[in-house]
This record gives structure tokens, C-alpha cells and sequence, in this order.
């Protein structure tokens, strides 16, 4: 069997189908599929045992809610293919992805191949991301050289897909990265895993092609926003303290930058929904975290002005100021984009 591609199921019953239905419908057949239900308390138990009872390649795991990282791990450890692909289950992949990925196998017999994203909202692409980083194939020089410097960070705010979805990697390779992850990180456990895989992998692909599908979805935005997610980071930077970085020589200026980005990314969140009472607690958790010293220590080059203003005022530590330029900035955003669309 050549690929197990493994998702792990919570609450999603509104997208479970269509995501399934994705996979089973590649042009590639040498798969499994691997439904983890994380105790999901919706349908999607049943959802997952229907499908099974249609389909001789899908395989259910019913168990405990423990999260993302514990669904995975509950996933790769009935995995028998040679590669495994991750999706998650409110997300689709293109019909021919895995035929993509067995082709670029093939061909160049890498233990990565990386695709790029298609941001997807109500039928719309909304925004395409990739690695920022030419097509082809990269060895463990060039890994060093390209995909090291931008691990976390580089100094123009560009990194490598953290995202572990969207990949299919080398069983032998991400296994025990995924058996390591830690259960008790709730956020960016993707990180956790990605990072030491390409710290240990010989060859990997970097491809353009656009093969999966990242469900946007409405209520993710004001729903999903805590002020703990700063406490979170926090987390994800003590594990990958735990790793060993020393092929990333500028380790800890990458850190620097990532634990800056990553707040800065979770107060715009904070200020694009609207939460104007998180601003003390998110000001508060922020300083009184180790987020503190490396904001000041993080150095960036070529970035937007919107983030270079931005910077400037969580390195003053005036993040009451930095919430309401970034509320401000969406606003003038929507008021602009409504005057274009009117103008059309």
C-alpha cells in the first residue's frame, strides 16, 4: 500500500462528507483511508462507520477525545502505507493529488512532498499560500540552504508551510516525530512535527500545485479567538526548546521572530473580530510571558508597513495603540473594498 491518508474527526459533521468523498474519489487508488473519530459528539461517529461498511479502504478509529495531536497519533499507528498524508476533515483535496504525489515519488524518490494551499470560502478561492520557494526537488544541501533560514521565520516575515496537512511524507520519517508531539499542545502541534521532520529529512519536494483546499469557514473567526492562545505559543516555543536545532544556525533569531509574528498575528485576530475587552488580558498575557524579551529581540527587513507599524508599537509594548491601528486598518480595508466593488 502506498499511502494512508489519515484525518482526524470532530465536530464537523457539515464537512465530513465532502471530505471523505474527496479521497475516495482520486484518480490514485493505492490508498487508505483512516478516519479517526476524537470523540466527536455530532454524527460524525456514524458518519465514519457508514462510510466504512461502503468502502474496503477506509479503516475507523473510534477513541477519547484528546485532540489534534492524539488523533494523529492514534492514525499513523494503524498506518501501513509507505507515505502518509494528512488532511484534515473540514478540507478537500484536488481528485488527482494523490496521483501527483506518487508521481513526484517516483520520479525523484523524495520523503517530502509539500503542496501548496487554496484558501476556499463558500465556492470562492479566497487566497492561495505555498513554501515561497521554487518548485523542485531539494537535497540536504539545499534544504540547508533554503528551507533551514526560514524554518520559523526569516527576517522578511517568510517561512515554510507549518502545516502538516497538505503533505505526504515517508511513514519510516514522520512517525516517531508524530509520536513525539506532545498531547497537551492544543496549538500549533503541526509545528511540532513539521520542524524536526525536515530536520531529518534527505529530500524533499516543493510543488506549486495548488492540491489542497482549505475550508474557510464563517464562524471560525470570532468563535475560535482566545486570549490564552498567547499563553499557547508560549508552549509550542518550549518544545521546540527541547529539540535539537543545531543545523538552524540562527535558531534562536528565527524564534525571536516567530514568538513576535505569532503575537502580532493573534492581536490583528483580536482587532479584525472585534474583541475590544481581550485588549488588558492580551496586553498583560503578552508581557508577562517570555513573548516579551524576544519581541524586542526580533529583527525584521523587507515587510509590509501594516506590520512594520505594527512591530514598531509591540516593541514600545503599546499594544492597546497596536489593537486599534489594526482595527482601524481593517475598517479603511472594507471601506475600500466596498467603494471598488461599487465602482465596478
Amino acid at each position: 500500500m502506498f499511502f494512508s491518508v489519515i484525518v482526524p474527526v470532530y465536530k464537523v459533521e457539515e464537512y465530513l462528507p465532502n471530505s471523505i468523498e474527496s479521497v475516495l474519489n482520486q484518480t490514485f487508488s493505492d490508498f487508505e483511508l483512516i478516519l479517526v473519530d476524537d470523540g466527536s459528539p455530532d454524527s460524525c461517529p456514524q458518519i465514519c462507520d457508514n462510510y466504512k461498511e461502503k468502502d474496503e479502504r477506509i479503516k475507523v478509529v473510534h477513541k477519547e477525545n484528546g485532540g489534534l495531536a492524539s488523533a494523529r497519533r492514534a492514525g499513523i499507528k494503524v498506518a501501513q502505507g509507505d507515505y502518509v498524508f494528512n488532511l484534515d476533515s473540514d478540507d478537500l483535496i484536488e481528485n488527482d493529488t494523490l496521483e501527483c504525489a506518487y508521481n513526484i515519488i517516483k520520479e525523484t524518490n523524495c520523503e517530502i512532498v509539500s503542496f501548496s494551499y487554496r484558501w476556499v470560502k463558500n465556492g470562492q478561492t479566497v487566497n492561495i499560500t505555498n513554501d515561497g520557494l521554487d518548485e523542485g526537488l531539494y537535497t540536504e544541501k539545499d534544504i540547508e540552504k533554503y528551507i533551514y533560514p526560514r524554518l520559523l521565520m526569516d527576517k522578511d516575515m517568510n517561512h515554510i508551510s507549518y502545516y502538516l496537512s497538505g503533505k505526504a511524507v515517508k511513514r519510516g520519517l514522520l512517525t516517531p516525530h508524530q509520536l513525539n508531539v506532545n498531547e497537551k499542545i492544543s496549538l500549533g502541534e503541526d509545528l511540532c512535527c513539521t520542524v524536526p521532520c525536515y530536520l531529518h529529512a534527505k529530500s524533499v519536494y516543493i510543488s506549486k500545485k495548488m492540491a489542497y483546499l482549505y475550508t474557510v469557514r464563517n464562524d471560525s473567526l470570532s468563535k475560535e479567538f482566545n486570549t490564552k492562545q498567547i499563553c499557547l505559543v508560549e508552549n509550542i516555543i518550549n518544545e521546540l526548546y527541547n529539540m535539537d536545532m543545531e543545523k538552524v544556525i540562527d535558531f534562536e533569531e528565527q524564534l525571536c521572530r516567530y514568538s513576535c509574528f505569532m503575537c502580532f498575528a493573534i492581536l490583528a485576530s483580536a482587532a479584525e473580530g472585534n474583541h475590544f475587552e481581550s485588549i488588558d488580558e492580551l496586553k498583560n498575557n503578552i508581557i508577562n510571558s517570555l513573548h516579551d524579551g524576544k519581541i524586542q529581540r526580533a529583527d525584521f527587513e523587507s515587510i509590509s508597513l501594516k506590520s512594520r507599524i505594527s512591530v514598531f508599537l509591540m516593541k514600545k509594548r503599546c499594544y492597546k495603540t497596536a489593537f486599534y491601528f489594526l482595527n482601524l486598518s481593517k475598517f479603511i480595508k472594507s471601506v475600500l473594498k466596498r467603494r471598488s466593488f461599487h465602482e465596478a
